[in-house]
C-alpha cells in the first residue's frame, strides 16, 4: 500500500462525524495535557528546590545540635578531669578514709559490721588503700551508700560487691571491696 492511498483513506475517514468529534476530543485532551505539563513542571521544580532546602536546613540543624552536644560533653569531661586530678592529689590518711566511710554509712543508715584495710602499691603506680567492708542495711540504703563513694574527697571505687538477703527480713548483708587511690604526701610517702 502506498503512502498516497493511505493518506486518501485517512482523509475520507475524517469526513465521518464521530471521527471528527473524536479528533477534536483528542486535540482538546492534548491541549489540556500540554497546559498541565506547562504549569506542573515549574511547580515540581520549585517543590524539589524547597525539599532540598529543607534537607539542607535539617542537616545543618543536626550538625549544630551534635556540635553543641559534643561541646557540652567536652566541658563536662574537662570539669570531671579537674575534679579527678584533685581527688588523685588528695593525700588522705587511713584514719580520714575510715572517718569518711563511717560518715557515709551513718548518712544512709548502713551498719558497718566489720572493716579491714590493706595498703597497696605497684611499681610506679598511684598508691592505693583497699578496704573490705562488711555491711548490713536495706537494699536502697546500700545502693545509696555505694553510689556516694564518688562524693568522697579521694578517688574511691567500689570494685566488688557480694550481697545476701537475710531470711524473713528486708535487711541485706554483704561485703564490699573499695579501692581508694591516694596522692603522695609532701615527704614523698603515701599517707
Amino acid at each position: 500500500m502506498s503512502a498516497t492511498v493511505w493518506r486518501r483513506d485517512l482523509l475520507y475517514s475524517l469526513r465521518h462525524p464521530w471521527v471528527r468529534a473524536a479528533s477534536w476530543a483528542c486535540a482538546a485532551a492534548a491541549a489540556l495535557a500540554l497546559a498541565a505539563v506547562v504549569f506542573w513542571l515549574p511547580l515540581s521544580q520549585a517543590q524539589a528546590a524547597l525539599e532540598n532546602e529543607i534537607a539542607a536546613k535539617r542537616r545543618e540543624f543536626v550538625h549544630t545540635e551534635r556540635a553543641e552536644e559534643l561541646l557540652r560533653a567536652y566541658e563536662r569531661a574537662r570539669k570531671e578531669v579537674v575534679l579527678l586530678e584533685k581527688k588523685l592529689e588528695h593525700a588522705a590518711t587511713q584514719a580520714q578514709l575510715v572517718e569518711n566511710i563511717g560518715r557515709l554509712a551513718r548518712k544512709h543508715g548502713v551498719r558497718l559490721r566489720g572493716e579491714s584495710y590493706e595498703e597497696g602499691r605497684s611499681a610506679g603506680a598511684q598508691p592505693t588503700l583497699t578496704a573490705e567492708l562488711t555491711v548490713q542495711g536495706g537494699y536502697r540504703a546500700l545502693r545509696g551508700f555505694m553510689r556516694d563513694f564518688a562524693t568522697l574527697p579521694t578517688w574511691s571505687e567500689v570494685q566488688e560487691v557480694r550481697l545476701e538477703k537475710e531470711r524473713k527480713s528486708t535487711t541485706v548483708r554483704g561485703r564490699i571491696r573499695v579501692v581508694t587511690y591516694r596522692g603522695v604526701a609532701a615527704d614523698g610517702k603515701s599517707s
